[in-house]
Order: C-alpha cells, then sequence, then structure tokens
C-alpha cells in the first residue's frame, strides 16, 4: 500500500515570499563596503542572518515541493520525504507494530498556538513511536491510521489520548 502526502499548503507562498525579500536584503549587505560590515561585530551580526535565511529559504522550498511517502507491505512501513533531506524517515518492521493512533498536538508560537496532528505507533516493546507529525487535520491522521491497521490487519484498541 502506498499512501502519498504533499507538503504544499497555501501559507508556505507567504514564508516563501518572506524568504525571498530576506535573503535579497542580506544578498545586498554581503555586496555593499561599509564600515559597519567591515568590522567583527557587523560580520557576525550578518552570518548570523544570512544563516537564518538559508534556514527559512530550505524550509519553503521544502514546504514548495516536498511530499511524505509512506510504503505499506506485510513485511515493514517506510516514511519517506522527498526531494529535499529532512528529518523524520524511517522504517520499522512490521510485526512489531502492536498499535497505531492520532494525537492532536499544540505549538506555541510567538502568534499564539496552532494545532497540528501526529500518527504514533507502539511497539511489541511498548515503545511509542512518531510515524508522521505535522498533519493539518484530524481527519488526515484518523485515514493514515486507519488504513495502516486495516492493511496490516492490526485490531483498533482505544489508547489513552488519541483522537475520537
Amino acid at each position: 500500500m502506498h499512501i502519498a502526502r504533499k507538503w504544499f499548503d497555501w501559507k508556505i507562498v507567504l514564508v516563501a515570499a518572506f524568504a525571498v525579500i530576506w535573503d535579497f536584503f542580506i544578498f545586498g549587505d554581503f555586496l555593499s563596503k561599509n564600515e559597519e560590515t567591515e568590522l567583527l561585530l557587523g560580520k557576525l551580526f550578518l552570518m548570523t542572518h544570512f544563516v537564518v535565511g538559508v534556514g527559512i529559504t530550505y524550509y519553503a522550498l521544502a514546504g514548495l515541493f516536498n511530499k511524505t511517502d509512506i510504503y505499506v507491505s506485510r513485511e515493514a512501513i517506510q516514511i519517506k520525504h522527498k526531494p529535499l533531506p529532512w528529518l523524520g524517515n524511517k522504517r520499522l518492521i512490521a510485526t512489531e507494530l502492536k498499535q497505531l493512533y492520532g494525537k492532536e498536538v499544540i505549538r506555541s508560537h510567538n502568534f499564539g498556538n496552532r494545532v497540528v496532528y501526529e500518527v504514533h505507533t507502539l511497539i511489541s516493546n511498548g515503545q511509542n513511536i512518531k510515524l508522521l507529525g505535522g498533519l493539518e487535520t484530524s481527519e488526515q491522521a484518523l485515514y493514515i491510521e486507519q488504513e495502516i491497521e486495516k492493511y496490516l490487519s492490526i485490531e483498533n484498541i482505544p489508547i489513552r489520548g488519541e483522537l475520537g
């Protein structure tokens, strides 16, 4: 079984626009030679902003082009994020999976709280492993959970804190 999820969201367009503006100004500062950038403190300030710009740009590009592929077979579950490398790729042995469940996570930001959803699994040694995160709706998490459980014939048992 194969489930694919594109990362693109219209919010990422705003991040990409911000990244372009940020990078434009930082690149302009690199090209200009003034007394402030000649000082060590000025160079450090500029380098810090350059690194932040690289991070924001990479995040925006990943959001625009990446997708997550979930491959499920009787032997294993494999999660791959591509085409740009991203954390979270994993491979789990299917026979070790005891239960899957969706979970609501509240992330705090400067602009308020944001609710995202994750899919977790309990494996035979009792360990809890996050399979997938950053889902926008509970329906996405429940769909992935239910499809994998159905494919692997895992009986759904209630877990404390899981999505209803």
